[in-house]
């Protein structure tokens, strides 16, 4: 069969399931955005086929990309996506479905086995997709995911110079080796998508795998999901009202009396190493975040003591606002070779 011969229009799934029944195939249905195609998408791809007799991969619409991901997205058009898709041989069908979730097309596909790739789990898949699934019997398999393929790290990739710097001046090129650091922009603006406990246990863990004065990890996390905190938060920040709009916050605070020899100076350094840590990682993971400054403002420091009712000897230093980005700026560099001395001043 042709690639083009594949792909089904969304209104023609319920015949196309009613044939599968008729001749006794075991139907196993994917779906997912698949907008610049990798090697974690096929094999994917190919262990999902292994679970039945015919596999039917369910693709995004470009107007519910763009939704997921941000106005920069889709890359690839739906037509070409779903046409890249039907191109592997272990794909037995494509469909592109419309809207922000799956749960028609499910619904029409009733599917043996549905699949899901390992950064979801049965708890965090959308609650209508999940509803369609039970209503139809399916059975749920997550999959594994191919360590090192992104997506987003092929798309940082393509923005970033792949050349040395210069040895003078603002250096006009960057290192691809450190692509995760110069990708890394404050991000304000957000997309309506909740962050999952997956990104924000992922977040944290990497936030306190920083390093810390005498190894004392002061470091604590009050993390904020519910509007009413952030908005809140957010009025003590005349910089930061952005946050009242972020699916997700944290504030950053240091206990002095774990500080290394109780010393407020260790205490900001080891935060701020966390922060940098969390900022990074969010990058790393498709997130936008923003760090905000309170310590040392005495206003800031104090509104939020209070707010949280924090014990005497936690002192709030930061503020930063988490989501999905809705915009994504290039890579960039800072880099001056006349702020470095060698050997001396």
């Amino acid at each position: 069969m042709s690639s083009q011969a594949k792909i089904i229009a969304a209104a023609d799934l319920p015949a196309w399931r009613n044939r599968m029944r008729t001749e006794n195939r075991r139907v196993v249905v994917t779906n997912g955005v698949f907008d610049l195609m990798h090697r974690g998408h096929a094999t994917y791809l190919e262990q999902a086929a292994d679970l039945g007799d015919c596999l039917l991969v369910l693709v995004n619409d470009d107007a519910s990309v763009t939704a997921l991901k941000g106005p920069s997205r889709p890359i690839v058009s739906e037509q070409d996506r779903a046409a890249m898709v039907a191109a592997l041989e272990c794909v037995g069908a494509v469909s592109v479905f419309h809207g922000p979730v799956a749960a028609d097309a499910l619904r029409a596909a009733a599917p043996d086995v549905y699949v899901k790739g390992g950064d979801y789990t049965v708890d965090s898949l959308n609650r209508d997709e999940f509803a369609a699934l039970q209503a139809c019997g399916s059975a749920i398999k997550i999959l594994p995911l191919v360590p090192g393929c992104s997506t987003t790290t092929i798309i940082n990739r393509i923005m970033t110079p792949q050349t040395l710097f210069g040895t003078t001046g603002k250096a006009a090129t960057l290192d691809e080796r450190l692509a995760p650091i110069f990708g890394r922009r404050s991000v304000r603006e957000f997309l309506p998508r909740a962050v999952e406990q997956r990104e924000i246990a992922a977040l944290l863990e990497a936030a306190m795998a920083a390093p810390s004065a005498r190894a004392t990890y002061p470091a604590e996390f009050i993390v904020l999901n519910d509007p009413g905190r952030l908005n809140a938060v957010a009025e003590f920040l005349p910089n930061g009202r952005f946050l009242a709009k972020a699916p997700l916050g944290l504030v950053v605070c240091g206990d002095l009396s774990r500080a290394c020899h109780g010393e407020l100076s260790y205490l900001i350094q080891d935060c701020s190493a966390c922060i940098e840590n969390l900022l990074v990682a969010a990058h790393l993971l498709g997130l936008g975040a923003c760090w905000l400054g309170v310590h040392p403002n005495a206003d800031r420091v104090a509104h939020l003591k209070e707010y949280f009712q924090l014990p005497e000897s936690i002192i709030p230093i930061s503020a930063i606002a988490l989501g999905w980005p809705a915009k994504t700026p290039p890579p960039r560099t800072n880099y001056d070779a006349s702020q470095v001395h060698l050997n001396d001043w």
